[in-house]
């Protein structure tokens, strides 16, 4: 029981604190995933959409090959001969190999037709 003199401890509303974790995943969403690997190649991780879809933005500029780290730990990795062009994407199957990969196309259209276990990289 609290001593009278004592106000009692002050709680914060539900709502504020729904807020503050909505936005602690917001600013980790925008947080940069880029490391560059000793090989040249750069590892860029995964995000996955509220609506579950799995995207992967190539970084602009990229001579060597991207590897793709999904939040599981798996990686996969896209040649440079493959990325989309920029401003497109690719719906990519990570155990596919590089030559039967679906051809790039318009993101609009893309963005509906990605399969489970697929990847939208966008150019």
């Amino acid at each position: 029981m609290p001593k009278p003199d004592m106000p009692p401890p002050r709680r914060a509303p539900r709502l504020a604190v729904a807020a503050l974790a909505a936005l602690a995943l917001g600013l980790a969403a925008c947080a940069p995933s880029l490391t560059v690997d000793v090989g040249g190649s750069v590892r860029v991780t995964a995000t996955s959409t509220s609506g579950g879809l799995l995207t992967v933005r190539i970084p602009g500029h990229r001579r060597g090959p991207v590897e793709v780290q999904h939040v599981d730990g798996s990686v996969f990795r896209i040649p440079p001969g493959h990325f989309p062009p920029p401003g497109a994407c690719r719906i990519w199957h990570p155990h596919r190999p590089p030559g039967q990969q679906p051809p790039p196309g318009a993101c609009s259209d893309l963005e509906r037709r990605v399969p489970p276990g697929a990847y939208l990289v966008y150019g």
